[in-house]
């Protein structure tokens, strides 16, 4: 009986464990709008799709950009926002000075998108 319960909490742990931890933290303000999603890494390729599925047809070469530093892009429908996406890590922060309210509408949705593909 003793070994039945030692393995069932092992078990438990285990699982428990190997859960990962999701995290999405939205801000909106007057002047900015930022999220920072950290997930499992396994997730990574879900996200990656969001975001190819966001920049679509030419905005489709920023991919291929070194991004874990961190960089300032300008898409082709006018948005403008940081981005920095690291394996099981995503920040994007968007300012409301440098878009118009279609790359705030655009921004909006992309968070939206990530938050179900992370959760």
């Amino acid at each position: 009986m003793k070994r039945i319960m030692l393995l069932m909490v092992i078990l438990t742990m285990i699982y428990a464990c190997n859960q990962g931890r999701t995290s999405v933290k939205v801000s909106k303000t007057a002047t900015r709008y930022e999220m920072l999603a950290e997930y499992p890494e396994r997730k990574t390729d879900r996200v990656l799709n969001v975001l190819k599925n966001a920049f679509k047809d030419q905005d489709s070469l920023l991919l291929n950009k070194n991004l874990s530093g961190g960089k300032e892009l300008t898409l082709a429908n006018g948005a403008v926002f940081y981005l920095r996406f690291n394996p099981g890590k995503l920040e994007m922060e968007l300012l409301n000075s440098k878009n118009s309210a279609a790359g705030l509408e655009f921004f909006d949705k992309m968070v939206r998108e990530v938050k179900s593909a992370v959760n």
